[in-house]
Protein backbone atom coordinates (compact mmCIF):
# COMPACT_ATOMS: atom_id res chain seq x y z
CA UNK A 1 0.00 0.00 0.00
CA UNK A 2 1.37 3.27 -1.26
CA UNK A 3 2.34 5.49 1.64
CA UNK A 4 1.09 9.61 0.85
CA UNK A 5 2.82 12.56 2.78
CA UNK A 6 1.73 16.18 2.41
CA UNK A 7 5.15 16.78 0.25
CA UNK A 8 4.52 14.11 -2.27
CA UNK A 9 0.66 15.71 -2.48
CA UNK A 10 1.86 19.26 -2.96
CA UNK A 11 4.49 17.88 -5.29
CA UNK A 12 1.58 15.91 -7.67
CA UNK A 13 -0.53 19.17 -7.28
CA UNK A 14 1.55 21.39 -8.85
CA UNK A 15 2.61 18.98 -12.09
CA UNK A 16 -1.17 18.60 -12.49
CA UNK A 17 -2.13 22.51 -12.21
CA UNK A 18 0.88 22.98 -14.49
CA UNK A 19 -0.50 20.16 -16.94
CA UNK A 20 -4.41 21.94 -16.92
CA UNK A 21 -3.00 25.61 -17.11
CA UNK A 22 -1.09 24.37 -20.08
CA UNK A 23 -4.02 22.94 -21.58
CA UNK A 24 -5.56 26.27 -21.14
CA UNK A 25 -8.30 24.50 -17.86
CA UNK A 26 -8.82 25.31 -14.52
CA UNK A 27 -9.73 22.60 -12.58
CA UNK A 28 -11.61 22.20 -9.25
CA UNK A 29 -10.95 19.18 -7.33
CA UNK A 30 -12.37 17.89 -3.70
CA UNK A 31 -10.02 15.91 -1.22
CA UNK A 32 -11.64 13.96 1.31
CA UNK A 33 -10.51 11.70 4.37
CA UNK A 34 -7.03 10.96 5.30
CA UNK A 35 -6.00 12.99 2.69
CA UNK A 36 -8.15 16.14 3.61
CA UNK A 37 -6.44 15.61 7.07
CA UNK A 38 -3.16 15.52 6.05
CA UNK A 39 -3.36 18.92 3.99
CA UNK A 40 -4.94 20.98 6.62
CA UNK A 41 -5.06 19.63 10.08
CA UNK A 42 -2.13 18.79 12.37
CA UNK A 43 -2.82 15.22 13.49
CA UNK A 44 -2.38 13.48 10.30
CA UNK A 45 1.26 13.69 8.91
CA UNK A 46 1.10 10.85 6.35
CA UNK A 47 -2.56 9.02 4.35
CA UNK A 48 -2.86 5.72 2.82
CA UNK A 49 -5.98 6.79 0.79
CA UNK A 50 -6.38 9.69 -1.80
CA UNK A 51 -10.10 10.25 -2.42
CA UNK A 52 -11.07 13.17 -5.14
CA UNK A 53 -14.04 14.39 -6.92
CA UNK A 54 -12.82 16.08 -10.22
CA UNK A 55 -15.44 18.15 -12.11
CA UNK A 56 -13.71 17.12 -15.19
CA UNK A 57 -12.50 14.17 -16.79
CA UNK A 58 -9.63 15.56 -17.74
CA UNK A 59 -8.31 15.38 -14.34
CA UNK A 60 -7.62 11.73 -14.96
CA UNK A 61 -5.46 10.91 -17.53
CA UNK A 62 -3.32 13.60 -15.77
CA UNK A 63 -3.12 12.03 -12.67
CA UNK A 64 -2.74 8.41 -13.61
CA UNK A 65 0.11 9.99 -16.20
CA UNK A 66 1.98 11.33 -12.53
CA UNK A 67 1.15 8.53 -10.63
CA UNK A 68 3.36 5.99 -13.14
CA UNK A 69 5.88 8.72 -13.27
CA UNK A 70 6.25 8.31 -9.33
CA UNK A 71 5.40 4.69 -8.83
CA UNK A 72 2.52 5.21 -7.23
CA UNK A 73 -0.88 3.15 -8.23
CA UNK A 74 -3.39 4.53 -11.49
CA UNK A 75 -5.88 5.27 -9.04
CA UNK A 76 -3.66 7.16 -6.84
CA UNK A 77 -6.69 9.92 -7.26
CA UNK A 78 -10.03 8.33 -7.90
CA UNK A 79 -13.65 9.62 -6.69
CA UNK A 80 -14.47 6.34 -4.48
CA UNK A 81 -15.55 8.83 -1.76
CA UNK A 82 -18.66 10.05 -4.36
CA UNK A 83 -20.93 7.31 -2.60
CA UNK A 84 -20.48 8.70 0.78
CA UNK A 85 -20.92 12.54 0.04
CA UNK A 86 -23.84 14.45 0.91
CA UNK A 87 -27.10 14.72 -1.42
CA UNK A 88 -27.26 17.97 0.46
CA UNK A 89 -24.05 19.68 -0.89
CA UNK A 90 -23.99 21.17 -4.04
CA UNK A 91 -20.24 22.15 -5.86
CA UNK A 92 -18.04 23.88 -3.03
CA UNK A 93 -20.67 24.51 -0.13
CA UNK A 94 -19.44 23.04 3.01
CA UNK A 95 -15.75 23.25 1.61
CA UNK A 96 -12.81 26.06 1.91
CA UNK A 97 -10.32 26.33 -0.22
CA UNK A 98 -7.20 25.12 0.33
CA UNK A 99 -4.51 26.27 -2.65
CA UNK A 100 -4.31 27.03 -6.03
CA UNK A 101 -1.99 25.49 -7.93
CA UNK A 102 1.09 26.16 -9.76
CA UNK A 103 0.44 29.24 -8.21
CA UNK A 104 -2.24 32.02 -8.37
CA UNK A 105 -1.30 33.94 -10.96
CA UNK A 106 -1.07 31.56 -13.25
CA UNK A 107 -4.21 28.83 -11.98
CA UNK A 108 -4.42 25.19 -13.03
CA UNK A 109 -5.80 23.46 -10.01
CA UNK A 110 -7.97 24.53 -7.59
CA UNK A 111 -8.16 22.19 -4.14
CA UNK A 112 -11.14 22.17 -1.52
CA UNK A 113 -11.38 20.73 1.32
CA UNK A 114 -14.56 19.60 3.49
CA UNK A 115 -15.22 21.80 6.63
CA UNK A 116 -14.60 19.82 10.05
CA UNK A 117 -18.37 19.66 10.16
CA UNK A 118 -18.38 18.25 7.18
CA UNK A 119 -15.94 15.81 7.51
CA UNK A 120 -17.01 15.00 11.02
CA UNK A 121 -20.29 13.78 9.04
CA UNK A 122 -18.91 11.37 6.90
CA UNK A 123 -16.65 9.97 9.19
CA UNK A 124 -19.40 9.32 11.48
CA UNK A 125 -21.56 7.86 9.06
CA UNK A 126 -18.71 5.52 7.96
CA UNK A 127 -17.72 4.74 11.19
CA UNK A 128 -17.50 1.14 12.33
CA UNK A 129 -19.59 -0.11 15.56
CA UNK A 130 -16.82 -2.41 16.54
CA UNK A 131 -13.79 0.29 15.70
CA UNK A 132 -12.31 0.47 19.48
CA UNK A 133 -9.26 2.25 18.10
CA UNK A 134 -7.07 3.56 15.14
CA UNK A 135 -6.68 6.46 13.04
CA UNK A 136 -10.41 6.79 12.00
CA UNK A 137 -12.03 6.93 15.61
CA UNK A 138 -8.76 9.48 16.56
CA UNK A 139 -9.84 11.85 13.96
CA UNK A 140 -13.36 11.54 14.91
CA UNK A 141 -12.55 12.59 18.10
CA UNK A 142 -10.38 15.19 17.18
CA UNK A 143 -12.95 16.91 14.79
CA UNK A 144 -15.52 16.92 17.68
CA UNK A 145 -13.26 18.48 19.75
CA UNK A 146 -12.76 20.99 16.83
CA UNK A 147 -16.33 21.74 16.09
CA UNK A 148 -17.48 22.06 20.04
CA UNK A 149 -19.89 19.01 20.65
CA UNK A 150 -21.16 19.36 23.84
CA UNK A 151 -23.24 16.45 24.47
CA UNK A 152 -24.00 13.21 23.75
CA UNK A 153 -27.06 14.08 21.03
CA UNK A 154 -24.74 16.52 19.05
CA UNK A 155 -22.97 13.35 17.75
CA UNK A 156 -25.96 12.76 15.48
CA UNK A 157 -26.96 16.45 15.49
CA UNK A 158 -23.54 16.65 13.36
CA UNK A 159 -24.07 14.33 11.05
CA UNK A 160 -28.14 14.44 10.28
CA UNK A 161 -26.97 18.12 9.03
CA UNK A 162 -25.70 16.87 6.20
CA UNK A 163 -27.21 12.91 6.39
CA UNK A 164 -31.05 13.10 7.93
CA UNK A 165 -30.98 9.45 7.72
CA UNK A 166 -28.28 9.64 10.46
CA UNK A 167 -31.36 9.88 13.05
CA UNK A 168 -32.63 6.86 12.33
CA UNK A 169 -29.17 4.87 12.19
CA UNK A 170 -28.85 1.83 14.54
CA UNK A 171 -25.02 1.47 13.48
CA UNK A 172 -24.35 5.01 14.55
CA UNK A 173 -26.39 5.06 17.84
CA UNK A 174 -24.73 1.91 18.73
CA UNK A 175 -21.14 3.05 18.90
CA UNK A 176 -22.02 6.16 20.21
CA UNK A 177 -21.26 5.58 24.02
CA UNK A 178 -17.71 4.05 23.05
CA UNK A 179 -16.87 7.42 20.60
CA UNK A 180 -18.23 9.41 23.75
CA UNK A 181 -16.29 7.98 26.03
CA UNK A 182 -13.15 7.94 24.15
CA UNK A 183 -14.02 11.87 23.88
CA UNK A 184 -14.25 12.89 27.26
CA UNK A 185 -11.42 11.24 28.06
CA UNK A 186 -9.71 13.25 25.01
CA UNK A 187 -10.95 16.75 26.88
CA UNK A 188 -8.63 16.06 29.83
CA UNK A 189 -5.50 14.33 28.19
CA UNK A 190 -2.93 16.61 28.25
CA UNK A 191 -1.37 17.15 24.40
CA UNK A 192 -1.23 19.52 21.35
CA UNK A 193 -5.41 20.83 20.94
CA UNK A 194 -6.09 19.24 17.42
CA UNK A 195 -6.50 21.82 14.80
CA UNK A 196 -8.06 22.18 11.29
CA UNK A 197 -7.75 24.30 8.90
CA UNK A 198 -6.53 26.92 11.26
CA UNK A 199 -9.94 25.72 13.77
CA UNK A 200 -8.82 24.63 17.04
CA UNK A 201 -11.58 23.71 19.99
CA UNK A 202 -13.17 26.69 21.51
CA UNK A 203 -11.89 27.74 24.36
CA UNK A 204 -14.87 26.59 26.33
CA UNK A 205 -14.24 23.16 25.94
CA UNK A 206 -10.88 23.14 27.70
Amino acid sequence: MTIFTKDDLADAFAELGRIAAAAGKVIDIAVYGGFALMLVSNFRVSSEDAVAIADQAFINGAAQTIGRSRGWPADWLNDGVRTYLSPKIEGTVAHELFATYPDERTPGLRVYVPTAEYLLAMKLMAMRVEAVGGKDLQDIVNLMQIVGVRNRRQIVDFAAEFYPEARTSGKLRLGIENLWTRYQRSLVETHEPPVYLGRSRPASEG
